[in-house]
């Protein structure tokens, strides 16, 4: 398993040549001087058997080596699979815009995935459970602040959760908007950490927009004093990312 940062090309190559020299046993790196050659002797790990292979941050290293994309479909390809081994190799990333396109009709990767694996937060009753609150609207009004994100019931809060109704505010001012808790940036760097969110103020103002209590679109245009095709773009990305649902009305034909 190998672990992209932010970084340039060339060190993240060299990075990789050392976890590569490290699984493989040898005593020194490679040094990769391309993709190519990398990609190349990572298809060549499989001893005998499948062989499982993990990049995670996937986005990190694309950011910084557009091709690599496309070389990893060579790779892959039918034509080249009497030269390689068999390895399984996982693609992995937190960047929801990023990933979901991995596999579009117009990216080099289109066709070659055996699998899609899209890992969701947990829904309202496996929250209420995680977070062991029984309280059937503590658990709601959690829900409502913090979603269903694991991360958010320990690492974020330091285990700390609402222990009932009498306590839920005080637990959102010492949890939620506590500025020594990384809960208390977290809205701002999800925002910052998708690539497809350019103009991040527009994005800002159309989560306060929804979360002031409108959640039409109509609603939020006159929240912002736009026009409401303007927000088509910010809304499906949003919802691309997974910042959003989407939900008909039931008792309206629009």
């Amino acid at each position: 398993m190998f672990t992209a940062t932010e970084t340039t090309e060339a060190d993240t190559l060299r990075q990789f040549g050392e976890a590569l020299a490290r699984y493989r046993g040898q005593p020194a790196p490679f040094r990769f001087a391309h993709w190519d050659e990398a990609v190349t002797e990572l298809m060549r790990i499989a001893d005998g058997g499948p062989t499982v292979a993990v990049i995670d941050e996937f986005p990190l290293l694309a950011k910084s080596s557009p091709p690599l994309p496309s070389i990893i479909q060579r790779a892959l390809d039918p034509a080249a699979q009497h030269t390689n081994t068999p390895v399984r190799l996982l693609l992995c990333g937190s960047a929801l815009s990023f990933m979901s396109k991995l596999l579009a009709g117009n990216a080099p990767l289109c066709g070659r995935a055996g699998l899609e694996l899209v890992v969701p937060t947990l829904d309202f009753r496996l929250a209420a459970e995680f977070s062991e609150i029984s309280d059937p609207r503590t658990a709601l009004q959690t829900n409502a602040i913090v979603g269903g994100t694991p991360a958010y019931r320990r690492e974020f809060t330091q285990g700390d959760t609402p222990q009932g109704p009498d306590d839920f505010d005080d637990w959102v001012a010492r949890a939620v908007l506590n500025p020594a808790r990384p809960l208390f940036r977290e809205a701002r760097y999800l925002l910052a950490e998708e690539p497809e969110l350019h103009d991040a103020a527009v994005y800002h103002s159309v989560l306060a927009a929804i979360a002031s209590g409108n959640p039409s679109r109509g609603g939020i245009a006159d929240y912002l004093g736009r026009k409401s095709t303007d927000l088509a773009h910010p809304l499906n990305v949003l919802q691309d990312v997974g910042m959003i649902t989407h939900e008909a009305d039931a008792f309206r034909r629009n």
